[in-house]
């Protein structure tokens, strides 16, 4: 069983984009295009690095090391994906708030970016915020 790695995080292109999962366990594939958050945030200035539709985060003192743990725990996440049966990885995935046979994320976080990138209810410097996506 090898890692699963085969993704990247991208400037998001599309402003009114949907999150989207498709896992097949038996050829070890996943499809995704998901949001990311980037901020820095105004406690501790790490840099951080949130994914609200799987519940991961990454962070640190460099957006690189932000980024670099964001990365390990989304292969991490995957792997454990790829690894368990049907009715589990169903199970799974809906306790994250994704549909059934239907995987977009319906309603993941209280959290809001207004049109200006400003990131509300976070504690993020400035309220700012940068949109990205991972691709696989």
């Amino acid at each position: 069983m090898g890692t699963f790695n085969n993704f990247s995080i991208i400037k998001k292109a599309d402003e009114n984009f949907i999150d989207s999962l498709r896992i097949d366990p038996n050829k070890r594939n996943i499809k995704a295009y998901i949001g990311i958050l980037k901020f820095v945030d105004k406690d501790t200035l790490q840099w951080v690095y949130y994914m609200p539709a799987l519940d991961i985060t990454g962070y640190g003192k460099t957006e690189e090391k932000a980024s670099e743990m964001l990365k390990f725990s989304i292969g991490e996440l995957f792997n454990h994906l790829l690894s368990l049966s049907s009715k589990r990885l169903q199970v799974e995935l809906s306790n994250l708030g994704w549909k059934r046979n239907y995987f977009r994320n319906k309603e993941y976080s209280k959290s809001y970016v207004d049109i200006d990138g400003e990131l509300q209810n976070f504690n993020a410097i400035d309220n700012k915020v940068e949109r990205l996506s991972l691709v696989a």
